[in-house]
């Protein structure tokens, strides 16, 4: 995140270090799904909640950004 946060002053750079980011947090969700289909883990659904709320968290700032950011 640091390196998103060096971005910050280049709106247009910083929403781009900011879609990565989320499309990089759904891959990863993806893959948890991946993972509970397949197997019997416990800790998967807890972490699969918890990734869908950082990835709504991280839509909601981009649209932040897009709308308000300097």
């Amino acid at each position: 995140m640091v390196e998103g946060y060096g971005r910050r002053n280049y709106k247009q750079d910083f929403i781009k270090y900011l879609v990565y980011s989320h499309a990089s947090l759904l891959e990863c969700l993806s893959q948890l799904e991946m993972i509970d289909q397949l197997y019997d883990i416990s800790e998967i659904r807890p972490l699969k909640e918890k990734y869908e709320i950082l990835g709504a968290k991280i839509y909601t700032f981009i649209k932040y950004v897009e709308k308000e950011w300097r």
